[in-house]
């Protein structure tokens, strides 16, 4: 045998099922794979790792009395029979040839040791090849072992023993192994001894190893990001654990140390009151500080250099006072240079130490863009029926837009803002509200949301081109304020419980209030009147063209780019006697279409600001991966589906809840003579779609009935 990789695994099947295809795909074939379960929970780990035996020459060890990485890769280092060792985190995947590269490179060479290039990323295998544009190798390779196991590797929980081909013989010889008392960074010791002792070392460019980061910090947290308050704490122990280091080790992390430690992490002495600080925490910290040479200290930024000083020479009240008077000078300067957050400030210490008012009702929708979709119909009902007993106020970034009842208009971020949100026992929203946004336990949040959703959101997503671990941490954060949630069907109720990680004992079954004007008895004239005041020719049919926004083509966030693939020249020629079409594209896209010389034939609704409305005067409903059509289907009208990028988009890009080339309610078109075929022949598609559409309505329009508003309102401002 001449390889044995060495697989701790303690949790994340999805994870190690990149990691196993990864090997049973690898060109060189002669190696083991020995899999150390550590403590596994996960239900369905036996069977998803015994599947992989026919596939890889394949062991599964249990850890028993003890746990950790060091334990696990020293029972495999046990058991391993191969003639070299390299140890795989389960989290992490190979390229295909990565073996074959470092053993030929070995053999080739006789290197003792034999390293390749290490790449980041936060995708699973499937996207991280479909998308290397936008993947990063995780420092630059110079072929020098200290450089590249160690100075330049920039952040010391990246001191690592992985994609390290090792002889056994070395292990074997001096009786080497990870130390077990170490939880974190039990590599530096083991990389310090190969580093110092090993006479031959070799570095292989062609050989890759993917290192894949936690997107989902809540459900799997890696173990570089676990408690990251204790890293110098831990460091501290491991360099103790190292013995006679070498001088040029023992520099390279005391200027990662003092790089951490100076770069923000002692704002955690500031924030955290917990008396373990004060104890535990803080003095193998100082301790390891004045082991620092004052010359890497004298070289940070002053500010840092003031709490380095402080924590190598005074004690722990001393140390937390200097920095309680630097943070409180970067405050005041972002007061003064910084408007929103002076605004933040002043609700944070003012406008929360006035009383909440429990007649104050705040909306907003599409962050302030719009007057729309279910808040604009919950607020209009309130209006109605209990509009002496509330005052009102909207978010709204522009203060011209007519909104009936008079209320009170605030810009997002206006002092104004923050003042309303602070002190109004309601918030009714469409949208996740601000991260930083911490609401009074009397407050309620209500959030509509805006659609059931055909694209996987928050933690249903897996690492795909969208799902940054800041996204999920956010997303997570924000939806612990909301009082309860709106659906509109079971299968969001679904959904929402696990892409928010949200209690279904919180989700409220109505329908969506947006959508009880499909419902409405005077629905047509509301139509009617509506196509006269956009210009719409009385006699011809409506198509409604409302695409989605792609993840990877941006100018900034929340400013998205947007090619147009339908030919709308094309559509005017081959359809313009019959029919005009609505361009309504996502309010994320920043780019205008241009839609000279057929302004008879394209109506540019963009800014309408409600599309129910549209959906009201539209015949036909055309989109890619938009929500829209969950809620069009109420009206029963043909649906068609333009998903020239499919492929990429639910691969990629998003991902989807529902397989959409056999549950939608409509054709999915390539192409635009698919499209334009498919126009001419709407009535055909119409009795073709026909079953499928009674069971897509019976699934997602089952609750919306013209009564949602109502039903939401007597659970909320009525119990």
């Amino acid at each position: 045998m001449k390889v044995s990789v060495i697989v701790p695994f303690h949790r994340g099947l999805h994870f190690i099922t990149d990691c196993l295809d990864s090997l049973s795909e690898q060109t060189w074939k002669d190696f083991e794979t020995l899999i150390i379960k550590d403590h596994v929970e996960e239900k369905e780990a036996d069977k998803l790792l015994s599947s992989y035996k026919d596939k890889l020459n394949l062991r599964i060890y249990d850890l028993h009395e003890k746990n950790g990485v060091s334990a696990a890769r020293n029972l495999g280092i046990q058991k391993a029979q191969g003639e070299y060792l390299y140890f795989l985190d389960s989290d992490d995947y190979l390229a295909e040839t990565t073996l074959e590269e470092l053993v030929d490179a070995a053999d080739k060479e006789n290197y003792d040791l034999t390293y390749g290039v290490i790449k980041q990323t936060w995708f699973r295998r499937m996207v991280y090849y479909g998308a290397e544009q936008h993947n990063e190798e995780d420092q630059e390779f110079c072929g020098q072992p200290w450089k590249d196991l160690v100075e330049n590797r920039i952040d010391v929980s990246l001191l690592s023993c992985i994609h390290m081909l090792i002889k056994k013989s070395g292990f074997d010889e001096e009786c080497l192994c990870f130390d077990e008392d170490l939880e974190y960074y039990c590599d530096i010791p083991l990389l310090a001894y190969f580093l110092e002792k090993t006479k031959s070392i070799g570095f292989c460019k062609k050989a890759d190893y993917i290192k894949r980061g936690h997107n989902d910090e809540i459900q799997y947290p890696s173990l570089s990001k676990a408690d990251i308050e204790d890293r110098p704490q831990r460091l501290s122990k491991a360099y103790k654990a190292i013995g006679k280091i070498t001088p040029e080790l023992k520099g390279i992390i005391d200027q990662k140390f003092v790089t951490f430690c100076g770069k923000g992490f002692l704002q955690k002495v500031r924030r955290d009151k917990a008396s373990e600080w004060k104890n535990s925490r803080f003095l193998p910290v100082h301790e390891y500080a004045q082991t620092v040479d004052n010359s890497r200290i004298c070289n940070q930024e002053d500010n840092e250099k003031k709490v380095l000083k402080a924590l190598q020479q005074e004690s722990y009240e001393a140390c937390k006072k200097k920095i309680n008077h630097i943070l409180a000078k970067r405050k005041i300067h972002r007061m003064l240079t910084e408007k929103r957050f002076m605004y933040r400030t002043i609700s944070k210490y003012i406008f929360e130490r006035f009383s909440q008012q429990d007649q104050w009702v705040v909306f907003e929708s599409f962050f302030g863009k719009q007057y729309s979709d279910s808040p604009k119909y919950i607020y209009e009902y309130l209006l109605k029926n209990y509009g002496d007993q509330y005052k009102f106020i909207w978010i709204i970034n522009d203060k011209s837009m007519k909104i009936p009842g008079n209320p009170k208009k605030v810009p997002r971020f206006s002092l104004g803002y923050f003042y309303y949100i602070t002190r109004a026992k309601y918030w009714v929203t469409n949208v996740r509200q601000p991260v930083w946004f911490e609401k009074r336990d009397s407050q309620y949040l209500l959030e509509t949301w805006h659609g059931t959703p055909l694209k996987k959101l928050g933690f249903d997503m897996e690492e795909n081109y969208s799902a940054s671990p800041t996204y999920k941490r956010q997303i997570y954060s924000q939806s612990r304020f909301w009082d309860c949630l709106v659906s509109a069907n079971p299968f969001s109720t679904e959904a929402f419980h696990t892409c928010f990680l949200y209690e279904k004992e919180k989700i409220i079954e109505t329908g969506y209030p947006r959508n009880d004007i499909l419902y409405a008895p005077d629905k047509e004239q509301i139509a009617a009147d509506l196509k006269k005041k956009l210009g719409i020719p009385a006699d011809k049919k409506t198509i409604l063209y409302a695409p989605t926004w792609r993840d990877d083509e941006y100018y900034d966030h929340g400013a998205y780019k947007f090619n147009l693939a339908l030919d709308l020249k094309r559509l005017q020629k081959e359809i313009g006697d019959e029919y005009v079409v609505l361009l309504r594209t996502h309010y994320f896209i920043a780019d205008a279409i241009d839609v000279t010389g057929m302004e008879d034939f394209v109506f540019n609704v963009c800014k309408y600001p409600d599309i129910a409305e549209l959906y009201l005067i539209s015949d036909i409903c055309m989109t890619d991966y938009s929500s829209v059509f969950f809620d069009f289907a109420n009206l029963r009208r043909p649906i068609l589906f333009f998903t020239y990028d499919l492929e990429k988009y639910r691969d990629i890009l998003h991902g989807f809840y529902i397989d959409i080339q056999t549950e939608v309610p409509g054709p999915l078109l390539m192409t635009n003579d698919e499209v334009i075929n498919a126009i001419k022949n709407i009535d055909q598609i119409e009795e073709q779609y026909k079953e499928k559409y009674d069971e897509f309505y019976d699934r997602f329009c089952c609750f919306d009935d013209g009564h949602a508003t109502e039903r939401i309102v007597n659970m909320v401002f009525n119990k």
